[in-house]
């Protein structure tokens, strides 16, 4: 018997993003594609295959960034 795979909403990477904006108080456009990256990777695909979603990472970015 195959098991079906229920997907669930995938929360929004803040733990991931706050522990990054201690390592980079500036990013570019290489550091956010490994930022992206990195997320997808760790199954944050929900937030990096849009950009509805990368908008939101971005905008959180900006927010709490010192």
């Amino acid at each position: 018997m195959a098991l079906k795979k229920i997907k669930g909403k995938v929360r929004f990477p803040k733990r991931e993003l706050n522990t990054w904006l201690k390592k980079n108080s500036e990013w570019n456009e290489a550091s956010w594609e490994a930022l992206i990256t990195d997320l997808t990777d760790q199954g944050f695909n929900d937030w990096t295959s849009n950009q509805e979603g990368k908008d939101s990472i971005g905008l959180y970015i900006e927010t709490n960034r010192k």
